[in-house]
C-alpha cells in the first residue's frame, strides 16, 4: 500500500495536515506507515513543512498560449487550513493575452 501511496513521484506532506488541524488525527497511521515502510519514513521526516512563498510559474493555457507568472502565498488570519495564492502576469504581453481573454477577445 505505502509504494501505491508514493508512486509518481509524490511525497508525504506533514504541512497538508498541519495546515489542516490534522496532525495528531493522522499521527497513527504515520507511526504504522514509518514501522511498516522504512521508505516512508526517510521521505518523512525529510520533507519539510514550509509555505508556498513566492515563485514563478510557467503553463501553457489552452487559448492563451504560453503564460509566466510570479505568484505570492498569503496566510489567511483565523483559518491555519488555507492559503492565498496571488498570481500576476511577469511580462506584459502575458497581461495583455489576460485581458483581451477576460474581456471577451480571446488570444
Amino acid at each position: 500500500m505505502v509504494s501505491h501511496a508514493m508512486d509518481g513521484g509524490r511525497q508525504p506532506h506533514r504541512g497538508h495536515a498541519a495546515r489542516a488541524g490534522a496532525a495528531q488525527t493522522v499521527q497513527p497511521l504515520v507511526d504504522e506507515l514509518c514501522r511498516d515502510s522504512p521508505e516512508f519514513a526517510a521521505m518523512w521526516r525529510e520533507n519539510d513543512v514550509r509555505s508556498f512563498g513566492e515563485g514563478v510559474k510557467r503553463l501553457r493555457h489552452p487559448v492563451l498560449g504560453a503564460l509566466t507568472l510570479e505568484y505570492s502565498s498569503f496566510a489567511v488570519d483565523g483559518r491555519p487550513d488555507l492559503a492565498m495564492l496571488v498570481y500576476n502576469p511577469m511580462e506584459e504581453a502575458d497581461a495583455v493575452k489576460i485581458r483581451g481573454l477576460m474581456e471577451g477577445r480571446g488570444a
